[in-house]
């Protein structure tokens, strides 16, 4: 009878140590992404405003690509054999 309470009652305790200890360690890493999020979401605001009005630069999300283009001739011009 002893196996049946306290085999449970053990794994109980066990599994409980073990989330007790993953919480400590992400709980204060989480509150430091937190607030590394928040203060580069107030450094970001912030900067919109040093901007003068009258100059706004385009903004580009992402890469930006030129293309040279050349000419090339029709193809109807040419006749296949």
């Amino acid at each position: 009878m002893s196996w049946l309470v306290g085999l449970p009652l053990g794994l109980f305790r066990l599994l409980g140590g073990i989330l007790l200890v993953a919480l400590r360690f992400a709980v204060p890493i989480l509150i430091l992404a937190a607030v590394i999020l928040l203060v580069r979401h107030l450094r970001r605001r912030s900067s919109r405003g040093r901007t003068e009005d009258g100059e706004q630069e385009p903004k580009f999300h992402g890469p930006v690509y030129t293309v040279d283009y050349r000419e090339v001739d029709d193809d109807d011009d040419r006749k296949d054999p």
